[in-house]
């Protein structure tokens, strides 16, 4: 978001009531009609589904100044169509009507072109996610999962590294790419060892995008040369 557009918006947002939520804490239920649009004060918001059998399938997550639930603040659904959960220790969140919040973007054109930035960089990262899930190995999935996370949540520290704001566990990255919480730590303890990545208690993950791309590229590269020998022998 730009500095225009935010001072806009925190300006807007200010007169409204807050509400603060402890990690884990249900924000908005699947289902749920909201009270009103929520804006990200402090802190990161997960929305979420659950599948059949009760498996957590995060899809996104909102920060500073994001609103949430983007679908039904625009009307396109009556009621939520994911959970949003408090992620980090604390989230503060400003309660907005939704019309209210609506004829304010409608009424700037730096909060719309704002409020269409977040909705293009959401569905990329709708995108890549979707992208991670579809390969089949365990390795592939994760290397994915960490290239769409370095992108969309991450800040550039160095010429090829980036740290990813967001406090993730073992379980988190199962949940993010549907392996168990064992495949998922053995899959990040080869990629520590490589180098492409670095974490620890209490730091963030920290992504080496050179080397995490020319893992992808050898992998990609490796299957190419696989596919040409089945074609031969065929």
């Amino acid at each position: 978001m730009g500095d225009i557009s935010s001072k806009l918006l925190v300006n807007f947002i200010s007169k409204y009531p807050k509400k603060s939520f402890l990690k884990g804490e249900i924000i908005i239920f699947q289902g749920e009609s909201p009270r009103a649009a929520y804006v990200i004060q402090s802190g990161i918001v997960k929305a979420y589904n659950l599948s059949i059998h009760g498996d957590e399938k995060p899809v996104a997550f909102h920060e500073h100044l994001e609103s949430f639930p983007g679908s039904w603040i625009y009307a396109k659904v009556p009621s939520s169509i994911y959970y949003y959960e408090a992620f980090s220790e604390e989230c503060t969140l400003y309660l907005v009507p939704r019309e209210e919040y609506v004829a304010f973007v409608q009424s700037h054109q730096f909060m719309a072109l704002s409020e269409l930035d977040n909705y293009v960089r959401n569905s990329l990262s709708l995108s890549m996610q979707l992208n991670a899930l579809q390969h089949s190995r365990a390795s592939e999935k994760l290397m994915y999962t960490l290239h769409y996370l370095a992108l969309t949540h991450g800040r550039l520290v160095g010429e090829h590294q980036r740290v990813i704001d967001l406090h993730l566990t073992h379980q988190d990255f199962a949940n993010l790419t549907g392996l168990t919480r064992e495949t998922a730590a053995t899959e990040l303890n080869k990629l520590k060892h490589l180098g492409v990545i670095s974490y620890g208690k209490n730091l963030p993950y920290s992504v080496n995008l050179t080397k995490l791309q020319a893992i992808l590229n050898d992998q990609y590269i490796a299957e190419l040369d696989q596919s040409d020998k089945l074609v031969g022998a065929s």
